[in-house]
């Protein structure tokens, strides 16, 4: 990497975090502003509104990137435009293509750092605030209130009245289906706890639906064989977008096992790819931006065209997933599809630059 690759991918790589930063501030100030609304139920207060407000707001960061990058890299060059220092770039003999290739490296520095903020600190940091204004406002964790669930186990199905932790379960039901599709038995436990590798239970009570008559037997502490692992439990009540990639591909591969709808979370899943893919798609377009005649219309009229860019691109990502899921379009594609589209319309306008 040259010298000019270096100082055009740390100017870029500076104003995009540095706009990220601004504009993640403005968000928690409305989020909290929102949140306070809530202060007041249960043992929900101000500071544990701000606390819930700053924990969300890796979350916030990671939706925002793609369109911070956008502005903040069009500041950036437009900055170095209005200097004439693009000027003395290209009479250098640079090519709009070197240009882009230094502000390439820059987008893929910060489609790293939105992977690293989605994948490893906001769906840990997400979690812990939900936790934390659940117990509140309603001490839904700790008593089990609204936390219950169903799930499927190939011809069992699962009903938990309560989750306090993914390695526990309170209210435990198994319904065993028979070969005509009926109730052929059903387990129940006050409890099952996750211990090396296994469920056990505690005063497990079996009742066997046998021709005319319900045979019942109760057990003592037993073993609960199941593919519901806790990995898979830990991401049912939580919603796919905030989930990690790795959760993601676990419960995929659960529902997909046991033939139940994954559209919703194999969406998510592609999501998470296509969004790097979106942050370096967005530092692309800054550039036919920048040299469609920056200096002369002023760097006003090109923001004000990013912001077009930017709004446009998130409502045909949004419209996209969610005609997707509705007319059963691949997945995939509702992911992909926007962020390739709008990186073949930046090269075409780099191309149109030269």
């Amino acid at each position: 990497m040259g010298i000019l690759d270096r100082y055009i991918a740390r100017t870029v790589l500076a104003s995009a975090l540095l706009t990220l930063l601004v504009v993640l501030s403005l968000e928690v100030v409305f989020d909290f502003l929102a949140e306070t609304e809530e202060v007041g139920r249960g043992d929900y207060t101000t500071v544990q509104a701000l606390l819930y407000t700053l924990l969300s707001a890796p979350y916030r960061a990671y939706q925002t990137f793609p369109f911070a990058t956008l502005i903040g890299s069009l500041l950036g060059l437009g900055a170095m435009a209005q200097r004439h220092e693009l000027v003395v770039i290209r009479a250098a003999g640079v090519s709009v293509g070197g240009v882009a290739r230094s502000v390439v490296l820059a987008g893929l520095v910060l489609a790293a750092i939105a992977f690293v903020l989605g994948e490893l600190v906001a769906p840990s940091a997400q979690r812990t605030a939900e936790r934390l204004k659940a117990e509140a406002i309603s001490d839904r964790v700790t008593k089990g209130e609204a936390t219950g669930f169903w799930a499927r186990d190939g011809q069992h199905f699962i009903e938990v009245d309560r989750a306090p932790t993914p390695r526990r379960l309170e209210g435990l039901r198994v319904y065993r289906l028979g070969a005509d599709g009926g109730v052929a038995s059903v387990l129940e436990a006050p409890a099952a706890d996750y211990r090396r590798g296994q469920w056990r239970l505690t005063r497990a009570t079996i009742t066997r639906l046998e021709g005319q008559g319900v045979a019942v037997t109760r057990q003592g502490p037993g073993v609960w064989e199941t593919g519901l692992e806790p990995e898979v439990l830990d991401v049912v009540v939580v919603e796919p977008s905030r989930l990690p990639i790795f959760d993601l591909a676990t419960y995929i591969d659960y529902l997909e096992r046991n033939d139940l709808e994954s559209e919703r979370y194999r969406l998510a899943f592609w999501v998470k790819i296509a969004t790097p893919i979106a942050v370096v798609t967005m530092l692309v377009l800054t550039v036919p931006l920048v040299f469609g005649s920056l200096r002369e219309k002023g760097t006003g009229r090109q923001l004000f065209l990013g912001i077009i860019i930017g709004m446009a691109f998130y409502f045909t990502n949004r419209v996209l997933n969610y005609v997707g899921l509705v007319y059963g379009l691949p997945v995939m594609l509702s992911a992909l599809g926007p962020p390739l589209l709008f990186l073949a319309a930046g090269i075409w306008g780099m191309r149109r630059s030269r």
